[in-house]
């Protein structure tokens, strides 16, 4: 029996520490504390310092603990130094204290990366030798992260960066980020504070669109749940953002958004074109609903009219002979060419959209032959301008297909030409 048994329990820094017990060994595979004291065990005539002698000691250990059994209790030591008992206490090992390789001993408060990275390599170690504590591993960690309301800010903040790190390697799923959608850690803003250092932590490893992708299979792709409910609007997002310089966030979201409403566009106006029961296309209600679109997405005419040139273009059944094909390509755009002119009222939106014609034909061996036709029609129709199109010709166009594009054209820019110098000598005669 230990001496210090009827003495008071100390305390590490308001952290409760539990009294040891002294178990009979045979029962230790069904006792915590005889776990967390057997990992002190092993590790007890090796430096807090010597990663790689402790690293080669628990990856020996597993031979004779009971790794699988006591994974929870494992990844525990390793993130906090202790065990966590219900509702958050960090209870250390009475005689050895705190464990010099967890995750919250290793990071500095300051700078937690270099400390978590130095962790991060020693579960990545472990899993390689004992794959399934991956998956038990990433069960403990929803536990854990439950907690975050109970551990100081730096403990936060390392945990945080330890897990950014954990699930960018892919030893852990993000489905722990979940937790922090908790009503009573949302509305402290520590779900925002954690969900950004997670984040800062994952892009040191790999880009914007992984970090979405990680989150979206986790079902944890909609940032905005992390915000304090009155905090969830575009404008709070962006300044939270700026303010931790990552810029990529911002971006990604308005790449979003803008994508969204580009599929909003495009299958309203589907929808309309094939539930048109009538001889004529229509027009009237393609134009409502894309300036509807427009005011409600904050689209430019130049992102709006490319949108109608998709939704209809890309809505025809095409035909197999290329002659079918050529009917189908210039019927439409000329059936449709009305629904155009509204959002082509500047040289900056007709460049748009004879840009996106140029990029939409180059992509389709089909439409390549045709592109010249296609800007005959729209000039006819009113929907691209003179000067637009010879500023396509002589400044604008882009390089894809740029010099096949030109040469289809360059019978009608000399007819455009033409005109001009006509009007021109008109000009001089009056």
């Amino acid at each position: 029996m230990s001496t210090q048994q009827n003495q008071p329990k100390p305390s590490l820094n308001g952290v409760k520490i539990k009294t040891r017990k002294r178990v009979n060994k045979a029962n230790a595979k069904f006792e915590p504390e005889v776990f967390r004291d057997s990992i002190f065990e092993i590790i007890s005539d090796v430096p807090g310092t010597d990663l790689e002698k402790i690293s080669s000691k628990l990856d020996s250990a597993g031979g004779s603990l009971d790794y699988r059994l006591y994974g929870e209790t494992f990844f525990e030591l390793l993130v906090a130094g202790g065990l966590i008992a219900p509702g958050g206490i960090i209870e250390y090992d009475d005689e050895y204290g705190e464990l010099q390789f967890s995750l919250f001993k290793l990071c500095d408060d300051n700078d937690p990366l270099p400390g978590a990275k130095i962790w991060v390599n020693l579960i990545l170690r472990l899993t390689r030798r004992y794959k399934y504590l991956e998956k038990i591993f990433s069960e403990t960690s929803k536990g854990i992260l439950e907690y975050v309301n109970r551990y100081s800010e730096a403990n936060n903040n390392k945990l945080a960066s330890g897990y950014g790190l954990l699930i960018a390697e892919g030893l852990m799923t993000a489905d722990s980020i979940k937790v922090l959608q908790k009503d009573h850690l949302v509305k402290d803003g520590l779900s925002l504070h954690f969900l950004t250092m997670f984040m800062k932590a994952y892009l040191t490893r790999l880009n914007v669109n992984s970090l979405f992708n990680a989150l979206y299979k986790a079902r944890a792709d909609h940032l905005i749940d992390f915000f304090p409910p009155n905090k969830r609007t575009d404008e709070y997002f962006i300044r939270h953002f700026e303010s931790e310089d990552m810029h990529s966030i911002i971006n990604y979201r308005i790449a979003r958004q803008e994508s969204a409403a580009r599929n909003v566009i495009l299958n309203d106006i589907v929808q309309l074109i094939n539930n048109n029961e009538e001889s004529e296309p229509p027009i009237a209600e393609v134009i409502k609903v894309s300036r509807r679109a427009m005011t409600q997405n904050n689209l430019s005419e130049s992102e709006t009219v490319v949108l109608i040139w998709d939704a209809i273009i890309g809505n025809i059944k095409w035909g197999m002979r290329s002659e079918v094909i050529e009917q189908q390509a210039l019927s439409e755009v000329k059936e449709y060419a009305d629904a155009f002119t509204p959002f082509t009222t500047s040289p900056k939106s007709e460049m748009a959209l004879l840009k996106h014609i140029q990029l939409y034909c180059y992509e389709d061996a089909k439409l390549m032959r045709l592109f010249s036709q296609i800007v005959r029609i729209l000039y006819t129709e009113d929907v691209l301008s003179h000067d637009a199109i010879v500023f396509w010709a002589t400044k604008g166009a882009l390089p894809q297909g740029k010099s096949t594009f030109l040469k289809q054209m360059e019978k009608f820019i000399a007819y455009l030409d033409s005109i001009e110098e006509e009007d021109s000598d008109e000009s001089d005669d009056e």
